[in-house]
This record gives C-alpha cells, structure tokens and sequence, in this order.
C-alpha cells in the first residue's frame, strides 16, 4: 500500500529548500566579499611598498580593528612608528608595548592584545583616536607621526568600493 504525504506538506520543504538555498548563497557572497576585503589588499600594498615582513598579516590587522572598533589603519600605523612594521620587533612585539619590554608568543596575540586593550582598557576605553593616541605616547609629536602615516596607508577611514 502506497502512502502519500498531502500535497501542502511538500510544497513547504520545497519552499524550505528554497529558503536554505537563498539563504547559503548570500552566506558564500559575504565571505567572497570579506576575503576580498580592498582594505587588505591596501595595507599588503602598503607593507610589501616599505618592505615590511608581517604583510602577510594585512587581514589580521583589519579584522582586528573591525572586532575592536578601531580604525583599521591604526594598527598597522603604530607597528611602522614602534617597529617599522616588524623589522625591528623582538619578541613579536611591533608596537614598542610597555617601552619594548613586552614579549608576545605571536604576531597574531600582540594584535590581539594591542587591539583589544586599545578599545577595552581602562586607560583607553571611550577616548577617540587623538586622545588614546595621547595616552599611547605622550611625546608632542606622536599623534601628527602615527596620523601621518595612516593617511599614507589610506587618506580615510573608509575604502570606496568602486560600486
């Protein structure tokens, strides 16, 4: 004897399948969309222009800052000041953390670390970028050297995408 599922029953799985279709291939263009994110592909540039041995960490440095809230360029501008962008770290330390005396186990944790206390420390939590750069560095020209350098990786804050 043949059962039959009512044809309403059928209907809703093909408009669940429908759905779940829809729903994956908006999910596969957001990560093509974020591999090929043009601030990456900016700061690369930028690293590989001056010679920089962490440009293989460009989307660290940006998926980092989109976490922590922060420019995306200011991560990458402080490691050319403290470090010229890894050349002279020790102890993967690229942002001269704690006056250089900070040893990290990775790149990836000091980007972490910098990033994480910059938006979340006490010293640092709700102050905008002139003031946290002031509490990074208190020498006068600290904040025009890190800002220079930042408009040099991008002039502003947001990448058009051409669209």
């Amino acid at each position: 004897m043949k059962r039959f599922l009512p044809s309403g029953l059928i209907i809703f799985a093909g408009v669940l399948g429908i759905a779940a279709a829809t729903a994956h291939a908006d999910q596969d263009v957001t990560k093509i969309r974020k591999k090929f994110d043009l601030r990456e592909a900016i700061l690369r540039k930028f690293f590989n222009e001056n010679h920089c041995p962490i440009e293989q960490y460009a989307g660290l440095f940006v998926s980092e800052a989109d976490e922590h809230g922060l420019d995306w360029r200011l991560l990458p501008s402080l490691s050319m000041v403290e470090s010229g962008g890894g050349r002279y770290a020790r102890g993967y330390n690229l942002f001269g953390w704690a006056n250089g005396k900070t040893s990290f186990d990775s790149i990836s944790q000091a980007v972490h670390q910098v990033a994480a206390t910059l938006a979340l420390g006490k010293a640092y939590k709700g102050k905008d970028l002139e003031a946290k750069l002031h509490t990074y560095n208190r020498k006068a020209n600290y904040k025009t050297t890190v800002t220079d350098v930042m408009k040099k990786i991008y002039p502003t804050l947001h990448v058009s995408s051409g669209d």
